[in-house]
């Protein structure tokens, strides 16, 4: 089912009366039908992976780093699938902070972890599944995900990084 969204704006008289006699001619719809208005939403869904990461941090020092998803594209569309991991070490090893599922329009995080050594790289890795929803299983750019290839392997998308250098103060 498609919505169509309309909006109301002031028209000067003169041109009030084109319009009335430009619609009675039948050809506002035929140019709203053309023009690929008529039967679509006029919606593009807004679907966000946010990962609130520091530009550095210092080594030691515990860090909070939030995370937040979310979809508006309604229709039944929900995060089906939140999966988050933190890495201290440049990505030689992963903990897991959030492997959630179902759970709604909107969801948040926060990746807690103490970094590495100064020279040494923090990683927060996520990747969403967005379900449900008229245009089916799709990642944050909207397009239909790849279970065995990018969702296994973390490509982006459905992937997205912070890479966080830790730097001595």
């Amino acid at each position: 089912m498609h919505t169509i969204h309309s909006q109301i704006f002031a028209v000067p008289a003169p041109a009030a009366r084109s319009l009335r006699s430009f619609c009675r001619t039948g050809l506002l719809v035929l140019t709203l039908a053309t023009a690929g208005i008529a039967g679509t939403s006029g919606f593009a869904a807004n679907r966000v992976v946010k990962i609130a990461a520091p530009e550095t941090a210092a080594p030691g020092v515990e860090l909070k780093v939030p995370v937040t998803v979310s979809t508006d594209a309604g229709a039944g569309e929900q995060i089906g699938f939140f999966h988050a991991d933190v890495s201290t070490d440049g990505g030689k090893t992963w903990t897991g902070f959030c492997y959630a599922q179902d759970v709604g329009a909107r969801s948040a995080q926060v990746a807690t972890f103490v970094p590495g050594p100064a020279g040494s790289e923090c990683i927060i890795r996520v990747r969403v599944a967005f379900r449900g929803g008229e245009a089916g299983d799709v990642d944050f750019e909207g397009k239909k995900i790849d279970w065995s290839g990018s969702w296994e392997n973390w490509k982006s998308p459905p992937a997205k990084y912070a890479i966080i250098p830790v730097v001595a103060p």
